[in-house]
């Protein structure tokens, strides 16, 4: 289970955090493995395409140049020259190399990064903490099967007017999934629009204490069907009554409980589904 004191940690400089101990940071590199082997099984070379219930087509894809930073990997950092000693000596980096290439070194040599990570003198390289709570978020968001899932269509300024605070987040669009978690129930993943395309990237990955701040005065959508496209197979999986039932019930808890105010956007097929009726409308649930 993600602890406070994980969460603590989560945004601060490698240089500003305390060395967990040898079974948590193999623990971590254990979880990091995971999530790269899962992104080359669920995401590489694959495009995805959500149809929500607005009757929206949301296009992404998840590519290798940004694994890095979602697993909470600073690349650029590791890359700079204040680190070039210690990344030619720890991952046998020399000179620019592409960021998946710095993550797949990590893996590789993760006994040589524990051990640099543990000196006190040393460049640090990872923090241990953002690496083992964006490996459970991005692990979290490989099943799309279950439709346990939703998506924010997420407007900056409403963000800002209701919480009354900036906002460090360019995303248009976040999926949010149950974490399974004490103090973190919702993991979050936030999308952009890739420059010059039609389809999205993630940007961050999110496990805040406050998720419900996310959802204030905030369009909630749906999903009905995922589209996913390998150039050599295309599958498709839709969300039955009962996972549409079930999805609407949680964002009536959500909405209820924090009064967020959001509203909830249904077409027609999609209230069709759950009423019998034919006409569509958006409902406030408040």
């Amino acid at each position: 289970m993600i602890s406070k004191s994980e969460l603590k940690y989560v945004n601060k400089s490698t240089g500003y955090i305390p060395y967990p101990g040898d079974e948590y940071a193999l623990k971590v590199m254990e979880e990091l493995k995971e999530a790269y082997e899962l992104f080359k099984e669920k995401y590489d070379g694959k495009s995805y395409s959500m149809i929500l219930s607005n009757g929206e087509e949301f296009q992404f894809s998840i590519l290798d140049k940004n694994l890095c930073h979602l697993l909470g990997i600073n690349a650029k950092n590791i890359l700079s020259e204040y680190a070039e000693s210690t990344a030619q000596n720890v991952l046998g980096i020399n000179g620019p190399v592409p960021t998946y290439e710095v993550l797949g070194r990590i893996i590789e040599r993760y006994d040589s990064v524990i051990e640099n990570e543990k000196k006190e003198s040393s460049y640090k390289l990872i923090n241990f903490y953002k690496v083992m709570i964006k490996s459970a978020i991005f692990k979290r968001m490989t099943n799309f099967q279950k439709f346990d899932f939703g998506v924010i269509n997420f407007n900056r300024d409403k963000y800002e007017k209701y919480t009354g605070e900036s906002s460090v987040s360019n995303s248009s669009k976040y999926i949010f999934m149950p974490s399974g978690e004490v103090f973190v129930p919702y993991f979050m993943v936030g999308f952009i629009q890739n420059s010059g395309t039609d389809f999205y990237v993630p940007e961050t990955a999110l496990a805040p204490e406050e998720f419900y701040n996310y959802f204030g005065k905030q369009e909630l959508l749906l999903p009905i069907q995922v589209l996913i496209d390998d150039n050599k197979r295309f599958s498709k999986l839709i969300a039955t009554p009962q996972d549409k039932l079930k999805l609407l019930q949680r964002y009536r808890e959500i909405i209820n409980t924090y009064k967020t105010s959001s509203t909830i956007n249904i077409y027609n097929d999609y209230i069709a589904a759950l009423t019998d009726q034919a006409e569509g409308r958006s409902l406030t649930l408040m």
